[in-house]
């Protein structure tokens, strides 16, 4: 006996609607080939034009539906758009004080600050910090009163390694084994609360970033660092960077969570990315990122020891 496709997707449907009423798919942007999130398009349309009483809830970073589902545009009847900004500075705060304090442990506030900053208002890494800071503080030999700079390190130096593959491999492929700049340019690239940047806001980041290095290195020139950006966008470099249609010169991050992983890069090594443009005084110093390289398997700006040296305990 055979079924036409017209068949077995209601057969289909109706099983469906008999034991789910609700489906909500996470990270929906992750899936990295348009193809498969046109399916969904499809999928929706389908569902729309037989009346299924199944609702869908998906989540994932884009600019647009096309960004996020691409083809049917008719299937965008069928959706109701959500969007939900980037966290502000109180609510990411807010979330690491109530997890802290309900441990009966105090939280300096500064480190408080530097979580939001490295966070960049997304809450994956809010909570992933947060949970390897409470980790370490239980962990802890001695007993624990308040979360510190030294227990802000360690955290953040597990959180690095705890973030999934998919994150690590792009900052990897642009880092390790490169010309000593593309770190410090790749830091450049996340410098700033914008989404959307441009060569010349990232070359004045990364002057920045370069003066607050302790090895001597010299800033390289406006034509080579824009040269370097550019390599970011290919695939032997990432892809970290994608270049804003109709926009020369612009450019965003193609995974836009990748740049909080930079962000916590920068961090691993007393490189603060606040999106100034004057070189402050260096708070911390955490090494040269680019030390301590033994694969690929470990991330950029993280030591294996797990030692805080005097200077870093200040």
């Amino acid at each position: 006996m055979c079924f036409s496709i017209t068949h077995i997707l209601s057969i289909t449907y109706g099983i469906l609607a008999l034991f789910y009423a609700k489906f909500r798919i996470d990270e929906f942007d992750t899936i990295s080939d348009p193809n498969e999130r046109n399916k969904f398009a499809s999928l929706l349309k389908q569902m729309g034009d037989r009346s299924v009483n199944l609702k869908f809830i998906f989540t994932g970073i884009g600019k647009s539906l096309d960004d996020l589902l691409g083809a049917h545009q008719s299937a965008y009847r069928q959706l109701e758009t959500v969007e939900l900004p980037r966290l502000g500075w109180d609510a990411r705060k807010e979330i690491v004080r109530s997890a802290v304090e309900s441990f009966g442990i105090g939280l300096d506030d500064d480190v408080n600050w530097r979580i939001a900053m490295v966070s960049d208002g997304f809450p994956y890494y809010i909570h992933l910090v947060t949970e390897k800071i409470l980790w370490a503080a239980y962990s802890a030999e001695a007993a624990i009163v308040e979360v510190g700079w030294e227990l802000f390190q360690q955290g953040l130096t597990d959180a690095i390694f705890s973030t999934t593959a998919e994150l690590k491999k792009p900052y990897e492929k642009a880092v390790l084994h490169r010309e000593p700049e593309l770190e410090d340019i790749v830091w450049a690239t996340a410098d700033h609360d914008d989404l959307l940047r441009s060569i010349s806001d990232m070359f004045d980041s990364y002057k920045v970033i370069v003066s607050k290095r302790r090895d001597g290195r010299y800033p390289i020139d406006r034509t080579r660092f824009g040269n370097q950006v550019r390599k970011l966008k290919s695939e032997s470099y990432g892809p970290v960077l994608q270049q804003e249609e109709g926009r020369q010169g612009w450019y965003s991050y193609r995974e836009k969570m990748l740049r909080e992983f930079a962000r916590m890069q920068a961090q691993a090594n007393g490189i603060v990315l606040t999106g100034e443009r004057t070189a402050p005084r260096q708070l911390m110093h955490m090494g040269n990122a680019r030390n301590g390289y033994h694969g690929a398997s470990l991330p950029s700006g993280v030591r294996s020891d797990q030692k805080i040296s005097e200077w870093d305990k200040k």
